[in-house]
């Protein structure tokens, strides 16, 4: 069985140096989240968010500066996330605004298209083509319809981003405080690091048979679009099971990234014929390492019998699991 923590030998807390950037170590219960800062002046200033864990708060002097002095300040009422929502909360009422104004516009087109089509064609002397005058009038009211149609449409696609950002904001909350650091040098940098609440990282198991005694196993990392957006690592551990561990944090890119494979055995693996058949199997966890809970797909050669929820296995246990059943 190939399991990617026991395959690597690295200690996280002692990670080497990375670029600059927002770099995130998942657990299943929690984040790390590191970052490097250069000072101005030799200080820097870090929002500290309100869903940091106490006595996480870690920094590291990088090159040859010193930290001096660190000390924790409430953070302005008025701070970054403060001046962005708002700025989204004005642009959401330039939106609503216009989506108003369109709604009228539309009503008004709506009616003067409904308007010609039942004008009766009267030919005049300053009308003397009357079923032209009605086409080129229905046509400029249906064009003018469809154009503001349109652009309502992608005025409420906006207002539906910025209500995005907004909630996305409220989400995040405000910074409870500010760390403020001295360094020794005006330029120096520092590698802060700090642990959360609030990011976490879910397993996705991938349970595919063939009818040979094993299950092939794919252990996958399902992460958010906010999250992978950032270098982010993956470990299968909690944040209070990390301490002591050799880890090996594991990178991920995409939605659902493969992070290990396992070859279990099986003692019962049945397909249960009938109008939707489903999957009955039995497996077993020789390994010394426990399988956390998350999502479990099940596969019977190649085919999909559906998902369940997967409750974790503990190291030298069995386990059933049913796909399919109605």
């Amino acid at each position: 069985m190939r399991i990617f923590v026991a395959a690597f030998l690295v200690v996280l807390w002692s990670l080497p140096a990375f670029a600059s950037g927002e770099k995130r170590i998942l657990f299943l219960d929690g984040a790390r989240i590191e970052l490097e800062i250069a000072a101005r002046k030799g200080l820097v200033e870090v929002p500290l968010p309100a869903a940091m864990l106490p006595n996480s708060f870690r920094v590291k002097p990088l090159g040859s500066s010193t930290v001096r002095w660190v000390e924790f300040r409430p953070a302005s009422a008025v701070g970054k996330n403060s001046a962005q929502r708002t700025a989204l909360e004005g642009r959401r009422e330039v939106l609503l605004d216009r989506v108003k104004s369109l709604d009228e516009r539309e009503g008004i087109f709506k009616a003067a298209a409904k308007s010609q089509s039942s004008r009766a064609l009267r030919k005049t002397k300053s009308n003397p083509d009357p079923l032209g005058s009605l086409r080129t009038g229905t046509r400029y009211a249906l064009t003018q319809l469809d154009e503001v149609s349109a652009a309502r449409r992608q005025t409420r696609k906006a207002l539906a981003e910025v209500e995005t950002q907004i909630a996305r904001l409220d989400k995040q909350g405000s910074p409870q405080n500010v760390a403020r650091l001295w360094l020794s040098e005006p330029d120096g940098k520092v590698r802060i690091a700090y642990l959360v609440s609030n990011l976490k990282w879910r397993p996705w198991y991938d349970f595919r048979l063939s009818g040979n005694g094993y299950a092939e196993i794919l252990l996958c990392a399902k992460l958010s679009p906010a999250v992978r957006s950032i270098s982010t690592s993956v470990v299968p551990l909690s944040l209070a099971e990390s301490f002591g561990n050799t880890i090996a944090p594991h990178p991920v890119s995409s939605d659902i990234a493969t992070i290990a494979t396992f070859r279990l055995p099986l003692s019962k693996e049945e397909v249960i014929k009938g109008a939707a058949p489903y999957l009955s199997l039995v497996f077993s966890n020789p390994a010394s390492l426990d399988l956390p809970s998350g999502e479990a797909n099940g596969y019977w050669m190649g085919e999909y019998f559906g998902t369940v929820t997967f409750g974790g296995c503990l190291a030298g246990k069995s386990m059933p699991l049913v796909f399919g059943k109605q």
